[in-house]
């Protein structure tokens, strides 16, 4: 198994919890092993869709969506 980081793309406000711990998002690399098992929200809206009412997920919380924000 091919095990290395996902440079962050993703919004500032997702986190994640999987099998495996802890996922941060914000400055810190996502280790994405096991999707189907893993949990995501959003810290912003404090749940399973962010502030726009759409899906909170590391393929939907990127650049292009009106509450994403970009990492400084």
């Amino acid at each position: 198994m091919d095990i290395r980081p996902i440079r962050n793309k993703y919004c500032r406000y997702l986190k994640a919890r999987s099998p495996y711990g802890l996922t941060e998002g914000g400055e810190n690399p996502w280790f994405l092993l096991d999707e189907a098992n893993t949990i995501c929200w959003c810290v912003k809206s404090v749940g399973g869709t962010g502030p726009d009412d759409g899906l909170v997920s590391p393929d939907t919380c990127v650049s292009g969506r009106t509450c994403f924000k970009q990492n400084s």
